[in-house]
């Protein structure tokens, strides 16, 4: 295709876009632009797709997107006291911990909209709502396809379905979440702010894939002592080429009439291919803030942990909870009204990140159990098993020795044998 056909087709594609969005607002050709992907310094198209392709990238996403699918997201009503239990009654509850739609598991429906997060930063949902305003289902939809413009303090949100068609859907029936944002509207896509650095490890995947492709041998240099011709020359290149690939490859070559090669170019080591190799996937971890160990790289030695418990501890609060949290405060703002928010709140159960060895976490529990903040069946229920049935497992127990700052309990003396109450009291 050439260069008129390219200008013509991009033309034609922003043509279409126009019919779609506000042409005068910048965030609007910003994305669309983006369709195209963007091109590195290394001269690679870095686009989600393109990167996805390198390893790094799709273990960093996966190890996010898991992650927070794995979660347990649960919607909670607020109690008088400040306690908080599960609202199991309220459609939200459904939709969010157990299935969003038809068509997806709440774990499936999570990783998507996390991978979306991931590399595009930005995730949307539409909100199909019942006759009374209700929620009914909840659909992904393809960030890639998603234009959002703000004219006069009001968002407005154009989707384009597969079809070539676009819709304005509103902004009530949008849930929207955002990653680091410049101005508030949509958030910055990891893989655009980061191109250099993938653009970098693909290109030096590239070259190793080529290096490999042709046997890891380098190119050759051929000396002749005497003069050759255009056509000579030609047809001593071709006929060594044909000597040293395909079915003749690693075969030994006759040099006659003093003929000489030598291989030029620099070796894998000279030029630091593996060492490059390992910073690039270094480079990589860092833009989605996932510990190289996750994603079976055992390179990077800069971090260590006195445990796995504090490893994990660093994990969710340094990756996992920011994440977790735009969730929760998304589908407040998208998902529930003024009053619902008054009175309920999603929330992501972290605990099982949290819970150490078994000695520590019994540890913990008798501490609780000992200083009365835990009953026994607070404990049974972090340890997912039933409560007791009966009232004792509701109870909480205090320490004897323990009594309120400044007052002055009376403590019963120790009967001794052959003391009776009445004697006691005579006392």
């Amino acid at each position: 295709m050439g260069i008129i056909s390219n200008i013509r087709s991009i033309l034609k594609d922003a043509k279409e876009y126009r019919a779609s969005g506000n042409v005068n607002d910048p965030v609007y050709w910003q994305n669309f632009f983006q369709q195209f992907g963007v091109t590195s310094l290394s001269n690679q198209t870095v686009t989600p797709d393109t990167a996805m392709q390198l390893a790094v990238v799709f273990a960093c996403v996966r190890v996010l997107a898991e992650t927070i699918a794995s979660l347990p997201l649960m919607v909670y009503k607020r109690r008088a006291d400040g306690g908080k239990e599960p609202a199991t009654t309220n459609d939200l509850y459904f939709l969010l911990h157990d299935q969003p739609n038809p068509d997806q598991t709440s774990f499936e429906f999570r990783e998507m909209i996390m991978g979306h997060l991931a590399l595009r930063g930005n995730a949307y949902s539409y909100i199909e709502r019942t006759g009374g305003g209700g929620i009914n289902a909840l659909y992904p939809l393809n960030p890639a396809r998603m234009q959002v413009s703000k004219n006069r303090g009001e968002l407005f949100y154009q989707y384009m379905y597969e079809d070539g068609k676009s819709a304005r859907i509103p902004t009530a029936d949008i849930w929207h979440i955002r990653g680091l944002s410049n101005d508030g509207i949509v958030g910055l896509s990891p893989i655009s702010m980061a191109k250099e650095a993938i653009g970098l490890a693909m290109a030096s995947e590239q070259y190793g894939a080529k290096f490999f492709a042709n046997y890891a041998k380098p190119g050759l240099a051929i000396t002749y002592p005497g003069k050759l011709n255009e056509d000579a020359a030609k047809e001593l290149k071709a006929s060594i080429n044909d000597a040293q690939t395909g079915a003749n490859v690693f075969k030994t070559m006759l040099l006659q009439g003093g003929l000489d090669i030598k291989q030029i170019g620099l070796s894998n080591e000279d030029s630091q291919f593996i060492e490059l190799r390992q910073f690039q996937i270094e480079d990589i971890c860092r833009i989605f803030r996932v510990p190289g160990v996750l994603i079976n790289y055992t390179g990077d030695k800069s971090s260590t942990y006195a445990s796995a418990e504090q490893f994990f501890i660093s994990f969710i609060t340094h990756t996992v909870r920011p994440w977790a949290s735009r969730i929760e405060q998304s589908a407040a703002r998208c998902l529930m009204t003024d009053k619902e928010k008054r009175k309920m709140f999603a929330e992501f159960n972290l605990n099982d990140f949290v819970r150490g060895d078994l000695e520590s976490r019994y540890r913990a529990f008798q501490i609780g159990l000992q200083n009365g903040w835990l009953s026994p069946n607070d404990v049974r229920k972090l340890e997912n098993l039933n409560p007791i049935e009966s009232k004792e497992g509701d109870k909480y127990f205090m320490p004897l020795n323990i009594a309120e700052l400044g007052s002055n309990p009376k403590v019963e003396e120790p009967k001794k044998d052959g003391d009776s109450d009445a004697d006691k009291t005579a006392k």
